[in-house]
């Protein structure tokens, strides 16, 4: 009788090289060492947050929204009103969502085309790192990036000023023409603080000569420079200043220029400063 071939209970088949069951109980702690060894390195690139450039702040991917602030300086305000413009900006600045940026251009009666901004800078907001560091320390280094530059941008714009001219609407279309106020993504918001009397070669509220305080004549000329720069693709805010004429004129000027941009098909809020 043959001998037949028999397996003992807890030995190895001939020929198989089982994979020791050390190996399969250290697999999920080689893999945790993977990923931490990962995270290690690239921990501080995602604590820091995205690239920007070192001026603007902005992403160096683009700015996400902008809110431009135009103010005319060509009339003398009072006290009061300068103090209201201050705390108008100052409100704008600090709620500014991260990664949106924030233009301060100041005009007056000598218009020239690509007047520098008073300041142009993104809020950078926090980083991982700063949120879940020294929030002392870090409220210090956003106020040495942003909110310095805005508080200087504030004592120069609320200086006194005064001209004979006021070319508000050139001023609009100026600013709204740039390719630097321009953004790939979010909305665009034009802040527009003025008396809005109107004084240029273009338009008046001022005199006796032909075409002055014509409603038409200021129909077309919004039209047109709100279509040239396209200003009509910005979401318009008028903050009208009383400044030093008598609320009658202020009035006039209002209503006419309400006027014009609905006629216009061209959105926008009004208030008083």
């Amino acid at each position: 009788m043959a001998n037949a071939e028999h397996s003992v209970p807890g030995t190895l088949q001939s020929g198989r090289t089982p994979r020791p069951a050390l190996v399969k109980v250290w697999d999920p702690f080689v893999r945790l060492f993977h990923w931490a060894l990962v995270g290690f390195f690239a921990a501080p690139s995602l604590l820091k947050g995205p690239p920007r450039d070192p001026d603007s702040l902005c992403l160096k991917t683009g700015a996400v929204g902008h809110t431009l602030v135009l103010v005319d300086k060509s009339d003398p305000w009072s006290e009061v009103q300068a103090g209201r413009l201050k705390r108008l900006v100052k409100q704008l600045g600090e709620t500014l969502p991260a990664d949106r940026m924030l233009s301060i251009y100041v005009f007056n009666d000598v218009f020239e085309p690509g007047f520098p901004p008073l300041l142009s800078l993104c809020n950078p907001g926090r980083t991982a790192s700063e949120l879940i560091g020294n929030p002392r320390r870090d409220y210090l280094r956003w106020v040495e990036k942003f909110g310095r530059p805005l508080d200087e941008a504030l004592s120069v714009l609320t200086q006194p000023a005064k001209g004979n001219l006021s070319p508000i609407v050139e001023a609009v279309g100026d600013v709204a023409s740039r390719p630097e106020t321009r953004v790939r993504e979010g909305d665009k918001s034009l802040v527009l603080v003025s008396d809005m009397l109107q004084n240029s070669s273009q338009f008046t509220f001022f005199g006796s000569a032909p075409g002055a305080r014509d409603p038409e004549r200021l129909k077309r000329l919004v039209g047109k420079v709100w279509q040239d720069s396209n200003a009509r693709s910005w979401q318009l805010q008028v903050h009208q200043v009383q400044g030093v004429y008598e609320p009658q004129r202020l009035e006039q000027a209002s209503s006419l220029w309400q006027q014009a941009l609905r006629g216009s098909g061209i959105p926008f809020v009004w208030e008083r400063l």
